[in-house]
């Protein structure tokens, strides 16, 4: 769903919610809003590298298996 369409939803949801729906969106929307503020710039400039790995198909993954294979070496 683009970003526009999910944004015009989500306001006509907040428009016609209840008080105890619009304390559980505030609470989980100020939740993960302050997520970033536990990293230091270090951790971030990280996480964004493996996002955009993950994002363009380039980040490698292996099974449980194949871990503990590498581990046992």
């Amino acid at each position: 769903m683009e970003k526009s369409t999910l944004k015009e939803k989500l306001h006509k949801v907040v428009d016609s919610a209840n008080p105890k729906l619009l304390e559980i969106l505030y609470s989980v929307a100020s939740e993960f809003n302050d997520l970033g503020e536990d990293l230091n710039p270090e951790q971030l400039d990280e996480l964004k590298k493996r996002l955009a790995l993950f994002e363009s198909g380039n980040m490698k993954f292996s099974t449980w298996d194949e871990m503990i294979s590498r581990i046992e070496r």
